[in-house]
């Protein structure tokens, strides 16, 4: 009997073995770890196995294979960038894996560059960098907060939370309204329309993982960017993880925001949905703010070869304006309104939808396309001081750049080639308004701006330290303007149509690797910036500018990145040169009995653009003890922007005024920005920033300037997981703690009232606290 009940114990404990061997055998597991902006191989990422120091490490292509068991944990990582973890399942055979960059060792992150892919430190230009660990060292909502930390790079905010325009050396000021000079993109999707003109006020900023900002011209691959190039990117789920999040924030002056994510992740697969909601009373009479966002964001990886990534994005805002005050009014009441705006109820409305389709293909090891194709539109009321303006946009385009690179030849030779196009139909039309009564009508236009270019780059290692790149753009830009109201005796007809000069623009750089961690670079570009059709149109009198030029600039730089002490001190400068020649110039005219004050535009000036850029950073990551990080940073930009011919317009006679040898107007001599970020192992955190904007002109004279104003912001928090499934992050903040009087946006080049202060000034408010918490579920 004891005989039999043996043999059933060991038949038993041998089925129980050889279940537990099916249930934790090993699989082998394959993929490919790459950057989730661009699709590119994170070339020697790391893979463990958790709490092991079993793994392998990507190649070259950025495929990996391990073997592993189900409920095993695989942890991904790379210099620059943030680890990520994922689970094996009993069906995880094949991954891709997107890692996020991190705040530190950023020299080794993969940006787009000039069309051709490549780490920061090996791209032979000025390229600054937010990833999402930046954004989150502010509560998220002002764009400003974290992009001025890009040495050469300052944003400006008209209002509370709306108004935000780009000043990328120099560019992006010219016109008191939206950018101009550069150029922008979220994923991949145009956000300059097709006349040069840049609109942020329906982005949702709080979305955003990752700012890359390419200094100075970018025109041989991206046109009209005499100032450079911005690509937004939204957040993207992990692969592999699903959760739900619910962050929401409060703070002075009314503000109130709150995000609702549902991330999605497969093996190959990633979807992001975001609805956000914000309010915001302001500290302004006539101030306050309300904004609806929602996006959705996907990739998908069908093979080793083909990927493909949508975004779906819709806005609907509601920004009030409340005018510019003088330089009294800014120190003295700071919280004031011009009454006119309030009269008339001055404010922006927007209304706007977004689709674009990313898609990536590999045809052999060494040759790709990546096309994007999108659509938009928006309707935008806006009344202000002196009329209403109500307008609806459609656009429309694409890009596709083809490359193929070799790096199994000497030469190692990388060449792109693509082309871009973007279309707009604008229906503007523009009434009176006083007290805001409706008037009659001022305008009626349909305008047809249009931007396409093809363009040409290649880049060879000529030397084993040293690379030769050269690349050439060829760009157009035309306008077809028609005037729906017929011609009186009292209105001009001002339909027409405005084809500007082919441009083409080169640009050369040689890049030196003087070793694996220091590269020096040198580069010769020519930029322009087109002429808006504000510009060209002169509705008031019933004029079409035809004789206007784009700006033109021929730039030269040089440039040093690296690293020292393994990796944790990195460094960035560069100093530029550049000479812009046909300035557009607005020339002011006074109203009259029958005919609206109104500006004409000439080209009727020469600048000179010479500037220094210095980022450095260090990350001190203790082996033991309660601290986990403590990164100090520093950056600095010094600009000597002066009018080199430069003149109130080109009649040259005796009413014409030569401002030759003045300062910029709108540029600050000195900007310094510095800060800490401290990290605990228990899960506390401390950031700070302290960001100097020097005195600035603000007049073409150089007789009225902007005081200099220095920020102190901080932030206090606790992120950590709460046993397997919850995360939380809970935080205090407070911007402006010195409560510095300063105005974000400074309206330049006003004509000066009877009292001989302009009426310029957009103040931004004092000291302002705000609290907040994200808790998320993980499935």
């Amino acid at each position: 009997m004891k005989s039999i009940y043996i043999r059933y114990i060991i038949i038993a404990v041998l089925i129980f073995s050889c279940l537990s061997t099916s249930l934790y055998a090993q699989q082998v597991i394959t993929g490919r770890i790459v950057d989730p902006t661009n699709s590119q191989p994170i070339v020697g990422a790391t893979v463990l196995i958790g709490g092991k120091t079993q793994g392998t490490t990507a190649d070259d292509k950025g495929q990996f294979s391990l073997s592993a068991n189900e409920g095993d944990q695989l942890q991904f990582s790379a210099i620059g960038y943030q680890t990520l973890t994922v689970d094996v399942k009993a069906t995880t055979r094949n991954l891709t894996i997107e890692l996020d960059p991190s705040n530190t060792d950023l020299n080794e992150v993969i940006v787009a560059g000039y069309s051709t892919p490549q780490t920061i430190q090996r791209t032979a230009g000025a390229v600054g960098l937010i990833t999402s660990r930046d954004i989150q060292r502010t509560n998220g909502v002002h764009l400003q907060n974290y992009v001025n930390l890009i040495p050469g790079v300052k944003v400006e905010m008209r209002t509370i939370a709306a108004g935000n325009r780009i000043v990328i050396r120099g560019y992006g000021n010219q016109t008191n309204f939206n950018g101009v000079g550069y150029k922008a993109y979220l994923n991949d999707i145009p956000l300059t329309d097709g006349d040069g003109t840049t609109f942020l006020d329906d982005i949702d900023f709080t979305t955003l993982s990752r700012v890359e900002v390419l200094k100075g011209p970018g025109s041989s691959a991206y046109g009209n960017a005499i100032g450079g190039v911005v690509n937004f990117y939204t957040e993207r789920a992990p692969i592999g993880k699903t959760s739900i999040s619910q962050q929401v924030l409060g703070g002075s002056y009314g503000l109130f925001r709150t995000n609702t994510s549902i991330k999605t992740g497969s093996d190959n697969t990633s979807l992001n949905i975001n609805y956000g909601h914000q309010k915001y009373d302001g500290f302004r009479v006539h101030g306050g703010s309300q904004k609806d966002f929602l996006s959705i964001t996907s990739d998908t990886y069908m093979s080793a070869k083909r990927s493909m990534s949508v975004f779906v994005g819709y806005t609907n805002s509601y920004d009030l304006l409340a005018g510019e005050i003088d330089s009294v009014a800014i120190l003295e009441q700071p919280e004031s309104s011009d009454p006119v705006y309030v009269a008339n109820n001055a404010s922006i409305k927007t209304e706007s939808a977004r689709v674009g389709l990313s898609h990536n293909y590999q045809f052999t090891d060494r040759f790709f396309n990546k096309t994007t194709l999108f659509v938009g539109g928006q309707i935008i009321d806006q009344p202000f001081a002196a009329g209403v303006n109500k307008s609806n946009k459609f656009k429309f385009g694409g890009r596709s750049v083809f490359t193929y690179s070799n790096d199994a030849s000497p030469l190692r030779p990388t060449i792109s080639i693509g082309g871009e196009f973007l279309k707009n139909f604008n229906y503007a039309k523009g009434y009176g308004l006083t007290n805001n009564i409706l008037g009659a009508i001022r305008s009626d236009l349909e305008v047809q701006a249009m931007q396409y270019s093809v363009f040409a780059q290649a880049a060879l290692q000529i030397a084993p330290k040293l690379t030769l790149s050269a690349g050439a753009g060829l760009n157009y830009v035309e306008y077809g303007i028609t005037d729906m109201r017929a011609a009186t005796s009292t209105y001009v007809n001002v339909s027409g149509y405005k084809r500007f000069q082919p441009i083409l623009a080169p640009r050369v750089a040689l890049a030196y690797q003087v070793m694996d961690n220091i590269s020096l670079y040198a580069s010769v570009s020519k930029g322009y910036s087109a002429p808006g059709t504000n510009q060209v149109i002169v509705a008031q009198t019933g004029v079409v500018n035809y004789d206007l030029r784009p700006e033109l600039g021929t730039n030269y730089e040089i440039g040093s990145k690296g690293s020292f002490l393994t990796k944790s001190l990195t460094y960035e400068i560069a100093y530029f040169t550049m000479a812009v020649a046909d300035k557009l110039v607005p020339q002011g005219f006074a109203a009259t009995s029958t005919v609206p004050a109104y500006s004409i535009t000439t080209n009727a000036g020469k600048v000179q653009h010479n500037g220094l850029e210095l980022a450095i950073q260090y990350a001190y990551r203790p082996s033991a003890g309660a601290i986990s990080l403590i990164r100090p940073f520093v950056s600095y930009t010094y600009s000597d922007f002066y009018y080199k011919d430069y003149k109130s317009d080109n009649n040259s006679d005796a009413k014409t005024v030569d401002y030759t040898g003045k300062k910029e107007s709108g540029i600050a001599p000195n900007l310094l920005n510095a800060g800490v970020d401290i990290e605990t192992r228990s899960g506390f955190y401390l950031n700070g920033t302290m960001m100097y904007v020097d005195k600035m002109p603000i007049n073409l004279p150089n007789n009225h300037f902007a005081n200099a104003y220095t920020l102190v912001n901080g932030k206090l928090g606790y992120r950590s997981g709460l046993g397997n499934h919850f995360n939380l992050d809970v935080y205090v903040g407070s911007d402006n703690m010195l409560s510095s009087t300063y105005s974000s946006l400074v309206f330049l080049n006003l004509a000066n009232p009877a009292n001989n202060r302009p009426l310029a000034y957009n103040p931004s408010p004092k000291i302002t606290i705000y609290s907040g918490a994200m808790l998320k579920y993980i499935f």
